[in-house]
């Protein structure tokens, strides 16, 4: 059983495979920071890494697949 919120099995099964939720977080957190460096400022405890989680898992953006040419 996972202690993390949101579970980790759970992301990686919505992702598809674990590199992919890794590139996926990791862009939509450096996002985050690029865009609103000021809420992490005033609110430490927040990570991007665990914001960006939040957001994938509650469905706020979606992976979308580019077909091969």
């Amino acid at each position: 059983m996972s202690w993390l919120n949101p579970p980790i099995e759970q992301l990686i099964d919505k992702a598809g495979n674990k590199y992919i939720l890794c590139s996926l977080i990791s862009k939509r957190a450096k996002e985050l920071l690029l865009n609103k460096p000021e809420f992490f400022r005033d609110h430490q405890r927040v990570k991007p890494i665990e914001y960006a989680s939040k957001e994938f898992y509650e469905g706020y953006f979606t992976i979308s697949k580019q077909p091969k040419e």
